[in-house]
């Protein structure tokens, strides 16, 4: 170990020596009104609209870095292209210019840089807009290489000065030019979402629900890879805690690290807006660690970014423990669009697949996002648990927006607690550069953020409370409790209330170890009719306050419906049960879900409660794609209501099948004065058309009501009872809906559906 250590020593010296950073200046004659004549060499046409029906498909994926642009192989040198010229005190410029006709950027590689003294580029593009450099021999990496990152627009120009001391030293050589196509870091008027490129369901950090994790949020950088690709990843903390630009992301994002860009705060200043700096950036790095068993992949940056760019260094918890798991979020970069952030209000929980032809890959899950999403670009970007420490980087999944909100599908991110001791050297595993004095110490905290304290607990979900509550049976307050604090707990005090009622007071005794967690119960509630919220709040810790804030209170919502009927699901697996998942929801709320399951599941069977005056739908999910029959075993599935009538029923499908049902029937009955409410046409879409026949009364009031009984629209009219009333249901979310009229002879309610 001592050899190692002083060879690793040295090895991180050599990389800051060699710093990457733009080092200022101006190339010669800048602030002149007459740009110099520079030759340009044109780049052979690009055929986007191949590369876009591509795109089509690998945009589905985030299991490959996010493609913007086609490299273009070149050999360009500063003896074959551009011109040279003389100053005055005998120093030379040698000028060449790239065009690559209709490219949104232009980005390249000196696949061989040799400067010497006193040498410096510059690369800006044709209207002297944007400038960057200059670049000296301090920025060559170990293999004398160096990517430039991005000029936006079809022309660019490189500038080289030697100093006449240097007289021929110098050399450099192009062997890729990337023409860009697609926008990247919000630089045209491409956008599919309110912020960006990403999808409209994402959030940017610098929203309110990013303020309580600036720390995590500074870690995070997006990747320019291959040149032409996107990934995400973020520095991490090491036990010394020495500031090691060590940078995590995910194997399948590599390639030649020693030209990758990594881009640091690119982020909207407020909530709003979908540009944010690209000034903030390292060039080239080292792999040091990687694994297709975590899909992770561990770098060396080749220089530390300075403290101009407030950097932090991330967190890490390499216990796998998934019992100190309660809630989880993502921070990253979709589509290279400004850094956005994600929330998981459940568990992630453990998952072993096959991912790119690698098998037993360790996974966690993430069933679905409560708030935001990932998209491609966002690979190799760290998941949090509660605590702010990294778990895991994300390797794929189907998450993705559907208009302003989200499809409700899964991610998974290999385990960080995996990668941190799997393998058989330093080259296939974390421990050895984060801990490279071998303390053994598992759970390290933000660079920025306070020490580990004495006393702390984090509060996980309230658990044992569905999203609907079926009967008035009391109901048991429980949740995980976790020690995130250097001492044993042996004493703490819970309060809890429920709508804001008054707090009750839980008192616990016992011994709960640091890192160990525990479930406790403790106490109940009757639930009302409608909306419930049930709040926990921590009291104290060992007789004091908790002064780490963060995890100290916990809540749920939940609805408690008189009126519900039951529905079984069955569902008989095929040869792979970790490929399938399922959700039933009602209009964008997930109301259940279940899986992946493990490889030993034969089949699932379980019945659930749901408002009797509802539509819903059941969606099936195969990560594979190829359903649960009948090529690799003969499964189906069943949803079936109280009376055993079939609501959905398939086997063989594709990526997903989604069946829509309601629960019909008349609310309440007509008066005995005659007439029988008719709507049409039901269900309904952008309107219903309301008919009481030959009802000789006048309307007095006409009121629509929700699943859940609150009124949603309110109208009085004179209109006779013999005339047909048109009433506008645009802007409604499918479900079912109570019409009541009132005349001045009675009532009459009848059951709206309406779909979308």
């Amino acid at each position: 170990m001592k050899n190692f250590t002083i060879c690793f020593a040295l090895s991180i010296l050599s990389f800051q020596l060699s710093a990457q950073i733009e080092h200022g200046g101006q190339p010669h004659d800048w602030t002149s009104k007459i740009a110099p004549e520079v030759a340009f060499r044109t780049m052979p046409p690009v055929d986007v609209a191949a590369h876009q029906r591509e795109d089509v498909v690998n945009d589905l994926q985030k299991e490959i870095p996010y493609r913007f642009g086609v490299n273009i192989p070149a050999d360009i040198d500063i003896n074959n292209s551009g011109d040279w010229s003389v100053l005055e005190n005998g120093d030379r410029i040698w000028r060449m210019g790239i065009h690559s006709s209709g490219a949104i950027s232009l980005n390249f590689v000196f696949d061989q840089y040799f400067l010497p003294e006193g040498g410096k580029v510059f690369v800006y593009d044709a209207d002297r807009k944007q400038l960057k450099g200059s670049f000296t021999n301090e920025n060559a990496d170990h293999n004398s290489s160096l990517g430039v990152g991005f000029i936006i627009g079809d022309h660019i120009v490189i500038e080289y000065h030697e100093p006449v001391a240097a007289a021929g030293q110098g050399y450099l050589h192009i062997n890729n030019v990337t023409h860009g196509y697609r926008s990247v870091f919000g630089v045209t008027e491409e956008k599919s979402g309110p912020f960006g490129n990403a999808g409209a369901c994402n959030v940017n950090v610098n929203c309110p629900q990013g303020e309580p994790y600036d720390d995590q949020i500074s870690s995070v950088a997006v990747i320019v890879v291959g040149n032409n690709g996107l990934c995400t990843g973020s520095l991490v903390n090491t036990v010394l805690e020495d500031g090691t630009p060590y940078f995590l992301t995910a194997n399948h994002c590599l390639g030649n690290v020693g030209n990758w860009i990594f881009y640091f705060n690119h982020e909207t200043p407020g909530c709003a807006g979908n540009t944010g700096p690209t000034n903030q950036s390292v060039s080239g790095a080292t792999l040091v660690a990687s694994s297709p068993k975590s899909d992770m992949a561990l770098l060396l940056l080749n220089n530390t970014p300075p403290s101009s760019y407030n950097v932090c260094y991330n967190g890490w918890d390499a216990t796998d423990n998934a019992a100190t798991l309660f809630t989880s979020y993502g921070i990253h970069h979709p589509r290279g669009d400004v850094k956005k952030i994600c929330f998981e209000e459940h568990a992630p929980y453990k998952v072993s697949m096959t991912f790119q032809g690698n098998p037993n890959t360790d996974m966690w899950y993430i069933d679905q996002w409560e708030l935001g999403v990932t998209e491609p670009g966002s690979s190799g970007s760290p998941l949090f648990n509660q605590s702010g420490q990294v778990i895991g980087m994300l390797s794929g999944g189907a998450a993705a927006c559907s208009g302003a909100i989200n499809n409700g599908l899964h991610d998974f991110y290999g385990r960080f607690g995996v990668a941190w001791n799997f393998g058989s050297t330093p080259s296939a595993r974390l421990r050895d550069w984060l801990d490279p004095t071998n303390t053994g110490t598992l759970v390290v905290n933000n660079s920025c953020s306070a020490s580990i304290i004495d006393n702390d607990i984090s509060l996980g979900p309230l658990q044992n409370i569905s999203n609907i509550v079926c009967t008035a049976d009391p109901v048991t307050i429980s949740l995980n409790v976790i020690n995130l604090g250097l001492l044993p707990v042996t004493t703490m005090e819970l309060d809890f209330s429920m709508n804001g009622g008054d707090l009750q007071t839980y008192s616990w005794e016992g011994t709960l170890s640091p890192q160990e967690a525990l479930t406790v119960e403790i106490g109940t509630i009757n639930p009302e009719q409608g909306q419930n919220t049930v709040a926990v709040f921590v009291n104290s810790v060992n007789g004091g306050p908790d002064v780490n804030t963060q995890g100290n209170a916990s809540s749920q919502s939940f609805t408690f419906l008189e009126n519900t009927t039951d529905v079984h699901l069955n569902i008989q697996f095929d040869n792979y049960p970790t490929e399938t998942s399922w959700q039933i929801t009602e209009g964008t709320t997930v109301l259940y879900s279940g899986g992946p399951y493990s490889q030993a599941d034969d089949e699932f069977v379980q019945s659930f409660c749901l408002n009797q005056n509802g539509c819903y739908e059941f969606t099936i999910f195969d990560s594979y794609n190829d359903g649960i029959c009948c090529n690799y075993g003969e499964g189906f599935y069943e949803l079936t209501d109280a009376n055993g009538e079939m609501l959905a029923e398939g086997a063989s499908f594709g990526a997903s099948e989604t069946t829509s049902f309601c629960f019909s029937g008349i609310v309440g009955t007509p008066e005995s004065f005659g007439g029988q409410l008719q709507l049409y046409p039901n269900p309904a879409n952008d309107f219903v058309m309301l008919d009481t026949g030959e009802v000789s009364g006048n309307f007095q009031i006409i009121q629509i009501y929700d699943a859940v009984g609150r009124i949603v629209w309110r109208s009085r009219t004179d209109i006779k009872g013999t005339e047909i009333f048109q009433i506008s249901t645009v802007g409604y979310a499918q479900g079912v809906y109570i019409i009541s009229v009132q005349t001045d002879r009675g009532s009459l309610s009848g059951k709206l559906f309406i779909v979308r």
